[in-house]
Order: C-alpha cells, then sequence, then structure tokens
C-alpha cells in the first residue's frame, strides 16, 4: 500500500493508481480536432448542412476542442449514434443514418496517421509515472480509457511507457464512464479492491468513478469541470508518493 499527496490532500492505503489517457497522460486535443473535422466533412458530403451541427455535438468550437465534450470523453460508439441521430432528424431511416456515420469515420481514419503519433505525453507525465512505479510497496498502475485498446497500447509502446502499466482497460460496449462497472473491470484485472484504488483523470466521467480521484486541469478541464474530485492537480507533479 501507498499514500498519495496532491495539494493537501491525502489518499491512503491505495494498492492502484488508474490514469485516463486521452487529456490525463496523452495530449489528445489537436489529434481530435482535426478528426473531428474530418468526420464532420466526411458526413456534410453525404448528409448536407449538417457539419456545424457536428462540429458543436463533438464539443469542436474554433479550433478548440471541449476535454468534457462528446468527442473527448465518449467511446467510438456513442459518437456514432449521436451522429446517427442527427441525421434521422433530416429524415433519414436509422439503419441509413448508422451506415452512413459509419462510412463517413472510417474514411476519416484513413486520412490521418496513427494517433499516437500526434498525441505525446504531457509534460511531467513520464516522470510521474516512473516516480509512482518505483514505489517500494508494489504499487500498481493501469489506464482506463474511452479509447480502444489498440490505440492505448500504442500510445505506451511508441512513448515507452508499457512497462509501468500492469493492466489497460479500452472501451467496452454498451457500457462507459462514469459506470462504476469499469472501475470494477480494471480492478479486477489488477488484483485489487476498488475502494484500495486512486482514479485520475481530466473530466467528470473520471472524477465520478469513485471518491478517490484526483482531477487534473492541464488537460484543458476547469475547476468547475471536476467538482466530484477529491483533489485536483495542475501539474503532474502535484501529485506525489509520499515517504512516510
Amino acid at each position: 500500500m501507498a499514500t498519495i499527496l496532491c495539494n493537501g490532500v491525502r489518499f491512503d492505503a491505495i494498492e492502484a493508481i488508474i490514469f485516463d489517457k486521452d487529456g490525463t497522460l496523452a495530449n489528445s486535443r489537436p489529434y481530435l480536432r482535426v478528426l473531428g473535422e474530418k468526420r464532420a466533412s466526411f458526413v456534410d458530403a453525404m448528409v448536407p448542412n449538417l457539419k456545424s451541427e457536428i462540429l458543436t455535438a463533438f464539443g469542436c468550437d474554433q479550433n478548440q476542442i471541449d476535454p468534457a465534450g462528446f468527442l473527448a470523453v465518449g467511446t467510438r460508439e456513442e459518437n456514432e449514434i449521436a451522429i446517427a441521430n442527427l441525421i434521422t432528424e433530416k429524415g433519414y431511416d436509422w439503419g441509413k443514418a448508422r451506415s452512413i456515420v459509419q462510412s463517413a469515420f472510417q474514411h476519416a481514419d484513413h486520412q490521418l496517421p496513427r494517433k499516437a503519433t500526434l498525441t505525446p505525453p504531457f509534460a511531467g507525465i513520464t516522470d510521474l509515472v516512473r516516480c509512482l512505479h518505483r514505489a517500494p510497496r508494489s504499487l500498481k498502475l493501469g489506464i482506463l480509457s474511452s479509447d480502444i485498446e489498440a490505440n492505448i497500447r500504442d500510445f505506451v509502446d511508441r512513448f515507452q511507457l508499457s512497462p509501468y502499466f500492469q493492466e489497460i482497460v479500452g472501451a467496452q460496449s454498451g457500457i462507459s464512464k462514469p459506470n462504476p462497472k469499469l472501475l470494477d473491470l480494471i480492478c479486477e484485472a489488477l488484483d485489487v479492491q476498488p475502494e484500495a484504488a486512486l482514479m485520475i483523470g481530466d473530466t467528470i466521467a473520471d472524477t465520478k468513478l469513485t471518491p478517490r480521484s484526483i482531477g487534473v486541469t492541464w488537460g484543458g478541464s476547469t475547476i468547475a469541470q471536476l467538482i466530484d474530485a477529491a483533489a485536483i492537480a495542475h501539474h503532474p507533479i502535484d501529485i506525489q508518493l509520499s515517504n512516510l
């Protein structure tokens, strides 16, 4: 067990630390903005005059990406459903709407390089992860993300973080954050009880998973968007392993 400190808040008896990826470990904002534009453009080519509504639904606004927006926190499946709903409002049936969205998203994928090449770790993240990994009391580290597992593994492999994480859980069909089943799933994989885990993430979807959570602002979220967090970190150095 370990004790974690964050800006005056103390978390005792921690056996595992679980990180969100996008907006917490990885700076994905530039990538998500380009992805949103590509997806919206391909849908708009098949269903005209829908691009601005799609970008609004994604949380894209004037070259910015809302860290709590649908594109940032939703799974691919949830994003497909949201845009398909917009298309049905234009008179298309559900099956056709889903087909349009899936085709548009696939075309967008082919237009972009691999995600990890455009989503580097935030400054200080690698040092934080290494420090936690060296904890003398076998502290376990995991990643719980709305991204697909292949992208998560590509990220940790590309930036040489894979040795530090024992388990990775990506998007699950039918459930998404803040469903506590996801916390149960990664804690089971890590072989720890959920109450012994500390969650670190940049959205309310992360901090609502457990009362033992740290909300981070370095991904663009405001304190107001992290109201359920037990502590707030503005830089990775704010999260420290107690030596006591």
